[in-house]
């Protein structure tokens, strides 16, 4: 019998069963078509899943908060996760932090209903992820360059220690001693008190040669008359400083008398930073330091005297984060051998400069400049002088970040345009720039720094 036969008579004897055959064979292709189909939402599923949980445990120990892990935790990994795509779900989200609050493990699970897998009576598939998240933090100098003038008596000098305690609080933590942390703080009136006990840095016989009456040289300094060494972080051995010293005078400052006394001096019995040699000297700057007690202790120290020099406490900022001054400041940054070296691996510089007025330049207020008449910053004009001093700023924020420092800067209860302009442009960024008019904004632009700070810290 040949083929062709043989297939004739299979043919005849079975025609009966193609039918339940082809019947067959389509379920069973119609059930490798859907098993395909759903196999690939189950691979969108898990990965859209492990996106999700990533992001969200990221974002999540970016502001380590304990209290609100679980809720942003839910919030970002919910935002992340494309349900839409697939219907899907999150059926179960949880998460377990390490002992010493360094490693965040985040346990997910998602369901979706089948498509074509339901003719064959599976109705929905699952799947899990994980994530594990450990968090190590990277080093940071902080300068807070703050102002401390006159205008801030009062409330706002209230709200500018609340605000500057929230920025400490979210960088440390409960961390009494920070890992690698290490912050400054720079008040600033119209001059800066960089401590009594830098006599070395004073040029020779400084203060011998000046009337001190029954107090002493409170720590404060002035500026350089040549404004190339006064936007520079130039240092003492170099250019030695000049002690700041208001002298007596008969208008504004009258601490020494010599009437009805035969021509003797007499001085007045209670010179501070309201009248004397030293008045409008600010608080002391806070040299770098990872110890969280001794910056709150700082803070609360600052006290509101004098009228304003922006670019002064700015070019103090730069001073203690600039690794040419290491081991001049003594203290902490001495133990910890800072400022480091600009670029020093996992560790960065930064800066935050608020202020709540216009540079100032009067006649009648002595400065870090000196006397306006003595054309120290070039002119006897005011307006001309305020202008120096905002020049001067710019060329001390462009230096800073070419050094690679990133700066911050806060205006407060709303100077005039122009500055609000010029601590704009000061700011590494146009987001890095806080217009605060009000206490609560204040506290609000202190916070988002903190939180920008922290972020800086936190290598994923």
């Amino acid at each position: 019998m040949t083929l062709r036969s043989l297939m004739f008579r299979f043919r005849e004897d079975q025609e009966g069963a193609v039918l339940p055959l082809v019947g067959v064979v389509s379920i069973a292709l119609i059930g490798a078509t859907g098993f395909g189909i759903d196999t690939a939402r189950l691979v969108l599923m898990h990965s859209s899943l492990q996106r999700a949980i990533d992001a969200g445990a990221l974002s999540t120990v970016a502001k380590l908060d304990k209290a609100t892990i679980d809720a942003q935790l839910r919030k970002f990994t919910v935002a992340n996760f494309a349900e839409g795509q697939i219907g899907a779900t999150i059926d179960s989200l949880t998460w377990s932090l390490s002992s010493d609050d360094k490693t965040l493990t985040v346990d997910a699970t998602a369901s979706a209903p089948t498509t074509f897998m339901n003719i064959l009576g599976v109705e929905t598939m699952n799947t899990s992820a994980q994530t594990v998240i450990e968090r190590s933090t990277t080093g940071l100098e902080l300068a807070l360059v703050l102002d401390n003038t006159g205008s801030m008596s009062g409330s706002p000098l209230t709200s500018l220690k609340s605000a500057a305690n929230t920025l400490v609080d979210t960088l440390f933590g409960d961390d009494a001693v920070a890992e690698n942390l290490y912050v400054g703080i720079v008040p600033f009136s119209q001059t800066v008190n960089v401590g009594k006990s830098h006599t070395d840095w004073l040029a020779s016989g400084a203060l011998s040669s000046l009337d001190w009456g029954p107090t002493s040289w409170g720590g404060c300094v002035e500026g350089f008359s040549s404004s190339t060494d006064d936007m520079s972080d130039t240092v003492p051995s170099t250019k030695p400083l000049t002690p700041y010293y208001w002298e007596d005078d008969d208008y504004q400052n009258d601490w020494i008398s010599t009437k009805g006394n035969s021509g003797k001096k007499t001085y007045d019995s209670n010179l501070s930073n309201a009248n004397g040699p030293n008045k409008y000297c600010p608080a002391e700057v806070t040299r770098l330091t990872p110890k969280k007690a001794t910056i709150k202790s700082a803070i609360s120290a600052m006290n509101a005297v004098g009228n304003t020099h922006i670019n002064f406490g700015a070019v103090w900022g730069w001073r203690i984060l600039s690794p040419k001054w290491r081991g001049i400041w003594g203290g902490d940054m001495a133990t910890y051998e800072l400022p480091l070296d600009y670029g020093a691996p996992h560790m960065s510089k930064a800066a935050v400069i608020m202020t709540d007025g216009e540079n100032t330049m009067s006649s009648s207020i002595y400065t870090a400049y000196g006397w306006l008449s003595e054309k120290k910053l070039g002119t006897s004009n005011e307006g001309s002088a305020v202008t120096q001093l905002n020049n001067r700023l710019s060329s001390v924020c462009t230096s800073m970040k070419n050094a690679g420092i990133i700066i911050y800067t806060i205006a407060f209860n709303g100077p005039d345009t122009s500055t609000q302009k010029l601590m704009r442009e000061c700011a590494t960024q146009d987001a890095f720039y806080f217009n605060s008019p009000t206490n609560a904004a204040l506290q609000s632009a202190f916070q988002q720094i903190g939180d920008s700070l922290s972020n800086l810290r936190i290598s994923k």
